[in-house]
């Protein structure tokens, strides 16, 4: 009985410590919002790949409203936030592969991404796993001199830009931990200049997932991601309840910006559905995004 009530404090106690990690400052937008299960876009050594699946195909779409007295303070067009995109994970034993491609029909410039990666997962005694992989990212832009306020004769309206995404992953039981660096070059897709900048920026991710049952039917996981860009920081701090591995439902506050993140989705013989809401408050837009995909 002691030993009992001594592992539940030693879990009460892990939780409390990762919801009370320190905060840092503002960051930029990312691509998706449930990241304790789309960490693939935050670190390339990670896949969604589990299980007895050897492949999972997935697509998303991703769109934003603001309020109408906000966008009547600025130019409508600025705040256009259109995104779809589509990838492929696979996996061969204890190597990883994925292709992406994503669509950003932001504001004055439409984003063309195309990304091929690889990771490889090292085992030890069936409880360490240690996965370390990279991903090559070519971005074409596409803008729209016309829609901008000053002049534009210098700017070209058609570029392209390599970049390269490295992560490391450690998994052990429930314990998940992470670091990577995403835009290693830190190009400009505007003629060196920060008006389309791709911020080199530095993510630390931490969850831990704990049993509530027996049988380990219902799970809580806290989460946070921290990151570090070239002008911006800040962290993610989150929770997720996993039901029978069929579904789960999340909430995830993204400090300063003042973003509150609902998230759902549910699992079933190999179809995945996700769904998330999200409320800036200090901007006062919402956004939506639906992901659906299939392991097989």
């Amino acid at each position: 009985m002691a030993n009992g009530y001594w592992r539940m404090a030693k879990r009460i106690t892990y939780l409390v410590l990762l919801l009370m990690l320190p905060l840092m400052a503002v960051a930029q937008d990312q691509l998706m919002y449930d990241q304790y299960h789309d960490l693939s876009f935050y670190n390339p050594s990670v896949s969604n790949v589990d299980g007895d699946y050897k492949h999972y195909v997935q697509t998303w779409a991703h769109a934003a409203f603001a309020a109408k007295d906000y966008v009547k303070r600025y130019d409508s067009e600025l705040y256009e936030d259109i995104n779809v995109g589509a990838r492929y994970q696979g996996r061969l034993d204890q190597h990883f592969f994925s292709a992406s491609y994503h669509y950003d029909g932001y504001s004055f410039y439409h984003q063309h991404t195309i990304g091929l990666g690889y990771a490889y997962e090292f085992i030890i005694k069936n409880i360490h796993h240690l996965s370390i992989g990279g991903r090559l990212q070519v971005n074409f832009c596409d803008i729209m001199p016309e829609k901008l306020s000053f002049q534009t004769d210098w700017l070209k309206s058609f570029q392209m830009t390599p970049d390269v995404d490295l992560g490391i992953q450690y998994r052990m039981r429930g314990l998940h931990l992470g670091v990577s660096v995403v835009n290693l070059a830190g190009n400009s897709a505007a003629n060196n200049t920060a008006l389309i900048q791709y911020e080199r920026r530095g993510y630390l991710n931490l969850s831990y997932d704990f049993a509530l049952d027996a049988k380990k039917n219902i799970i809580l996981s806290p989460h946070v991601l921290f990151y570090l860009g070239q002008h911006t920081a800040s962290m993610d701090a989150g929770i997720n309840l996993g039901l029978w591995k069929y579904a789960h439902v999340g909430y995830t506050f993204r400090v300063m910006e003042m973003r509150h993140i609902v998230t759902a989705g549910m699992e079933y013989k190999g179809f995945v559905l996700d769904l998330a809401a999200e409320l800036v408050s200090v901007e006062r837009k919402e956004r939506i995004q639906v992901a659906l995909g299939y392991k097989f």
